[in-house]
């Protein structure tokens, strides 16, 4: 498995890549900011030129109201440059203001790109970095937390640098005329300023991730004292007094939290204390040395000293603020390499192949309803299959060998940790096999992933809750079929979940889920049943597998699944996983699961009789219901 190939601190990594890295970032800037935005931009550049001619116009009304007052000067001419100054005054304003509102639009349209990238990497990417990489959800946290939105503003801080750049240029080449030492003056004393803002960023990048990490830790604490979101937590709170003992555990983090960004803080005040002490301290003293100089030669002009007076501190801030805009992107680089490295994880190849050949838009061509799967006259297949998760040498599976007939019910059963739910997620094709190989009708999972995706229907134990239409909810599984109502009625009377469609006002098309303020939350068994409807949808699918259908519905509704299952399932080959061995009576074949291997395998009445494993667990549990 690839690693990701984000750097883990700026120092990392050439110079060649970092600015790879920037002309990636500038390039996707480009492509979704759009002309009019690009326009803007330009304008923004040439409107780096109006700080120095305003700052002319000041030195020339200067001058000109000098004169005036010796009577060397029409009021005319003064009135003149001062529209002229009105003027640029007004142009810098506007254009200033109109880049602040394309690039507030700008930054909220590159943030919903890489969001999007973000989830787009999270639905593609091999399924072991979802379940079993470790440091695959802290990096797509930091990407979310800070990569994005750092990304974000670095792009627009790449066009403010060049226009800085150009402003830089413009005020030097001013000064330079009036003198070419406070020019380097200037520019010698903003290297402290932009080297004490870099040494902010270094520090607040390194301690980031840490930040995340332990004010998460903060929040869950803070939410089981307050019972979170479910009144259970708090109840046992409440009952058994523990409130004084989570709060001390509360405050031992957040004090532990708070202290250390406080001391990140504190340093940060005192950069630019010192920063901006060094920066008045030689402003005042060009200020000093422009005024000895006209006194010694009034030729030059009280323009002159407005001139520098003007120039020479946005100069100073021209200087600093590119130089830190410079570094801080250069910092920041991590942030964007953290970002880019999503791109390097290995791909799901059947995600590759579905987000191409799926439909988009509902109500496109029908499959066929009886599914083109049906009849086949080979099965599945396991051929000596043994698996271990990333990162760990102990197997999962070991050399598991087993055919399942077309059309074949077959329960799962074992205990926690016998490797029931692996052996569905390598035939779902979450996993690839360490060795041997999964046949569905005749063909190798592994060189065909999309036949997973394709010929399997499956209802997760942890199934989703989509914040959508009932309608929507259950035909999610398949768009590409008319969502009927007559069918969609049939389906949910064959699971008894009709009723649910029935208590809702507006039916079918009534929006169920929690978050909306117009949504109608549904039960647990509600949800349930809505999730088996939908994998039953997809009639496709010539394989259905359910991963414990039952655990949140009520004995009556269990009871009802049990004597429907047939008519549920159909000619579909059926897979079952629970640990309520009810189901076991209704199945043609039991797979019983223990460390890894299948130990027995029969039907209900066979592994009764061998009187092994699946019998002790079905007495054991029969006891409770005799």
């Amino acid at each position: 498995m690839k690693e990701m190939k984000g750097k883990d601190h700026p120092n990392k990594g050439s110079e060649a890549g970092r600015l790879r890295t920037m002309g990636k970032a500038f390039c996707i800037g480009l492509r979704i900011k759009g002309p009019f935005s690009v326009c803007v931009s330009l304008l923004g550049f040439a409107a780096s030129f109006l700080p120095v001619w305003t700052a002319s116009c000041l030195r020339n009304l200067t001058d000109v109201l000098q004169a005036l007052t010796a009577a060397e000067s029409s009021a005319s001419e003064a009135l003149s440059v001062f529209g002229a100054l009105t003027g640029l005054y007004g142009a810098q304003l506007f254009i200033t203001n109109l880049q602040q509102n394309v690039n507030g639009m700008d930054e909220v349209k590159i943030e919903r790109y890489l969001k999007e990238a973000i989830l787009r990497c999270k639905c593609w990417v091999k399924y072991p970095y979802i379940e079993n990489y470790d440091d695959f959800q802290k990096k797509i946290a930091f990407a979310e937390e800070f990569a994005g939105r750092t990304m974000a503003g670095c792009i627009g801080r790449m066009t403010s640098i060049l226009q800085l750049l150009l402003a830089f240029f413009a005020a030097a080449v001013a000064l330079w005329e009036i003198s070419p030492l406070v020019v380097g003056i200037l520019l010698l004393t903003s290297v402290p300023a932009a080297v004490l803002a870099y040494r902010q960023q270094d520090e607040t990048f390194r301690y980031r991730a840490k930040w995340m990490e332990e004010g998460t830790m903060v929040i869950h604490y803070f939410q089981t004292i307050g019972g979170g979101h479910s009144l259970a937590g708090l109840q046992e709170i409440r009952h058994f007094g523990l409130f004084d003992y989570m709060k001390a555990r509360w405050r031992a983090i957040a004090d532990a939290y708070i202290g250390k960004k406080n001391r990140i803080m504190r340093k940060h005040v005192a950069y630019n204390t010192a920063a901006d002490f060094l920066r008045s301290a030689v402003y005042t003293v060009i200020l000093l040395a422009t005024a000895w100089e006209i006194y010694r030669n009034p030729a030059m002009g009280l323009g002159a000293f407005t001139l520098v007076f003007t120039l020479s501190g946005q100069l100073q801030s021209v200087t600093g603020e590119c130089l830190v805009g410079i570094m801080v992107l250069m910092q920041n680089v991590p942030y964007m390499q953290a970002f880019f490295a999503l791109e390097q994880l290995e791909r799901d190849p059947a995600w590759e192949t579905s987000s191409k050949t799926a439909p988009h838009i509902p109500g496109g061509n029908s499959a066929s309803p009886e599914g083109k799967n049906r009849g086949s006259d080979r099965g599945i297949i396991f051929e000596k299959v043994s698996f271990a998760y990333p990162g760990t040498e102990r197997e999962v599976l070991r050399e598991v060998s087993v055919s399942i007939k077309p059309g074949e019910k077959v329960a799962i059963v074992g205990e926690n940790g016998s490797g029931k739910s692996t052996f569905i997620s390598l035939l779902c094709g979450m996993f690839q096999p360490g060795e041997g190989r999964i046949l569905i009708d005749g063909v190798d999972t592994a060189k065909d992933p999309q036949k997973c995706r394709k010929d399997i229907s499956v209802v997760f134990q942890d199934f989703a809750r989509y914040e959508a239409t009932l309608r929507e909810n259950i035909t999610v599984s398949d768009r590409s079929r008319p969502a009927e109502d007559e069918e969609l009625m049939e389906l949910l009377r064959n699971i008894h979940a009709d009723e649910v469609v029935a208590q809702q006002p507006h039916g079918l098309d009534e929006t169920v889920g929690s978050f909306a303020d117009t949504a109608r939350d549904l039960s647990g068994g509600q949800w349930q049943k809505i999730s088996i409807a939908r994998a039953a949808w997809k009639k496709e699918a010539g394989i259905m597998v359910l991963d414990e259908p039952t655990s949140a519905l009520d004995p009556v509704a269990e009871a009802q699944l049990y004597r429907d299952f047939t008519r549920l399932t159909g000619n579909r080959t059926t897979l079952l996983i629970s640990h309520r061995l009810g189901i076991t009576a209704v199945v043609d074949r039991i797979l019983v699961f223990q460390e890894g291997e299948i130990v027995e395998d029969g039907s209900h009445r066979e592994l009764m009789e061998k009187n092994g494993l699946y019998a002790e667990m079905y007495r054991a549990q029969a006891q409770w219901y005799v």
